[in-house]
């Protein structure tokens, strides 16, 4: 009983001791980009909203832009194609403000492809590229811009909260991920140019040596990142002012979402691999050797008679309290949040096994390039 006691505050204090550190990270950078700016920079911003099918929330995502306090913008909304009234919606939009232009996508669909061609009509220094569900606060432009002000600052990804959220299962599940990929993984502690791309800042000259985005992929941001991970560009996150996005509503929109992720990202892995970056294969590799860990051990315990299952388990136990600490601040989940977190987090570990699984057997093999939205919430 001491032991497991032990156990458990050790590595409670050990997952505190890193979440800490990551949260620290985060603070630290953001403190230097809002520190080291200058609120005279106005440049022109070009603000990218790729679009098919969002009539529910278009024109909400339009007139957020421009109720910004930075006035100095462009926004280029582009539509792929929509089978609904998304493009009738934006369209009319265009009328109400003259900085708005609505295009109709002409290549691949996807927003890779929407990416490339918003480009082409771009006029920005500065391109902000995000999703058709993004809302935004008045300052939140102003906020980043300014930092672009300190020639070091290339490029920025900032911080997203749910305005869709619900003290549902499902919408606790994303909050807990969520936590724990910014603690972990946005602070740069174990890996490097992790993003997504709601919400992210380019400098033109550095966006167009990206330029073009593959239209094959099915993750636009981990493809960039791989890009910008080659160029050694220094990344910087933001973790205020936030950008609000939708949570998925429901567990099997969430399922294909996450599939969608990884299968891309192994996918991108590959095309690395084969452009001579051996670096990815033995990350895909390693993932490989996490995943499918439990089974391999089970059959060293049995045919070796070892007992290496014990201390498989001991670090899944250490991944749960890591994962589950890393939301003891949520705002979404207020003073309960700890208690939330370590009650669904099992359940969000066994999730994300199964779609990792299925993904890393596929994400090599799969060709299929459809593009998977969720359904939107009006609100």
């Amino acid at each position: 009983m001491f032991f497991t006691t032990s156990f458990f505050i050790i590595n409670i204090f050990i997952s505190l001791i890193i979440v800490l550190f990551g949260k620290y990270r985060n603070e630290k950078r953001t403190n230097y980009l809002h520190e080291n700016r200058n609120p005279d920079y106005n440049p022109l911003v070009t603000v990218i909203i790729p679009t098919w099918n969002e009539e529910a929330v278009i024109e909400n995502t339009i007139k957020t832009v421009e109720k910004s306090s930075y006035t100095n913008i462009e926004i280029i909304v582009i539509d792929d194609n929509s089978t609904d009234n998304t493009y009738n919606i934006a369209k009319n939009l265009e009328k109400e403000f003259n900085n708005l232009r609505v295009l109709r996508k002409k290549g691949k669909r996807g927003k890779p492809q929407s990416i490339n061609e918003a480009m082409e009509k771009a006029n920005g220094e500065i391109i902000l590229i995000i999703d058709a569900d993004a809302r935004i606060t008045e300052n939140y432009i102003s906020s980043h811009i300014f930092c672009f002000s300190n020639e070091k600052v290339n490029m920025i990804f900032t911080n997203f909260e749910a305005y869709n959220f619900k003290f549902k299962p499902v919408y606790i599940l994303q909050e807990i991920y969520f936590n724990f990929v910014k603690a972990i993984f946005y602070s740069n502690i174990f890996v490097k140019m992790i993003f997504m791309g709601n919400g992210i800042f380019f400098r033109r000259s550095l966006l167009e040596k990206l330029l073009p985005i593959d239209p094959e992929t099915l993750v636009d941001d981990f493809s960039m990142a791989t890009k910008l991970s080659k160029m050694k560009v220094k990344e910087f996150y933001s973790t205020y002012p936030a950008i609000g996005i939708q949570f998925v509503s429901n567990l099997p929109d969430l399922w294909k979402q996450h599939k969608r992720w990884y299968v891309g990202g192994f996918r991108e892995m590959f095309k690395r691999f084969k452009e001579g970056n051996i670096f990815y294969l033995f990350i895909y590799i390693l993932i490989g050797a996490i995943i499918f860990s439990p089974l391999y051990t089970i059959l060293i315990d049995i045919f070796l008679k070892t007992n290496s299952f014990t201390y498989l388990s001991a670090l899944i136990i250490g991944v749960y309290i890591l994962m589950a600490v890393s939301s003891f601040d949520s705002k979404q989940m207020g003073i309960f949040s700890l208690l939330y977190a370590l009650i669904l987090t099992p359940l969000l570990m066994l999730f994300e096994i199964m779609v990792l699984i299925v993904s890393y057997v596929l994400g090599p093999l799969n060709k299929v390039t459809t593009w998977y939205k969720v359904k939107r919430e009006k609100l």
